[in-house]
């Protein structure tokens, strides 16, 4: 994927060696690209462009913003409604039709047999595996020793589950040390994941990066 932004005059390229950094040190300049970003994840118009084989990508569905690393939620409800989704797709395949229509009249039975006290009739007939799925209040597990590798993971679902995404981290290193952050790049790109790391300040330059540099005077330096 290529990223470009009209006040940067360099294209982010994600399908290079190395995992792109782009250090910001204009306060400005920094806020006005984020912003952009979020407005069009937010379904606004921005300034900024995404593109992949010269098709161009809309930044809402193909782009996400990290801004936040502690604490670091993997169980983002857009991501787990699509783990549901996918679950129910799996409940309905020629696998597990029977099975999953068998669960639902036991379920079925079983709530007339709980209710069969009632001074009323009440009326079950509408379960389905969607509300099953609901009421089960499936989270993804988060027992992680590592915060990138928690982002990894992160990567692969919304890769697996949704789709294909230019994931744009903001600071990520102030919260990573330099042997971690390496580990971190360097399974980004054997995956494939597509990766921009925007930092305030400059830390370690390290194998995996190709950085590109604005300074406080909006000075590009590569």
């Amino acid at each position: 994927m290529k990223f470009v932004y009209p006040e940067i005059n360099n294209v982010f390229d994600t399908g290079g060696e190395n995992v792109n950094t782009l250090i910001i040190e204009n306060q400005g300049l920094m806020v006005r690209l984020l912003g952009d970003i979020y407005a069009q994840s937010e379904g606004l118009d921005g300034k900024s462009a995404l593109f992949d084989n010269g098709k161009e990508l809309p930044i809402g569905k193909s782009m996400e913003l990290l801004t936040q690393f502690v604490p670091f939620d993997i169980n983002k409800k857009t991501l787990l409604s699509k783990i549901c989704s996918a679950l129910e797709k799996e409940a309905a395949s020629d696998e597990y039709f029977v099975k999953t229509n068998e669960l639902l009249g036991t379920v079925e039975a079983y709530l007339n047999e709980l209710s069969s006290g009632f001074r009323c009739d009440l009326d079950f007939s509408k379960i389905n595996f969607s509300s099953l799925i609901k009421a089960s209040g499936a989270e993804i597990e988060e027992n992680y020793d590592s915060l990138g590798e928690k982002i990894i993971d992160y990567f692969e679902l919304v890769t697996e589950f949704d789709r294909p995404k230019l994931f744009f981290t903001v600071n990520l290193r102030s919260y990573l040390s330099d042997d971690e952050t390496y580990l971190f790049i360097d399974t980004a790109l054997k995956h494939g994941y597509n990766l921009i790391m925007a930092e305030s300040h400059e830390h370690k330059r390290l194998k995996n990066e190709d950085r590109f540099i604005i300074d406080s005077d909006l000075c590009e330096i590569k």
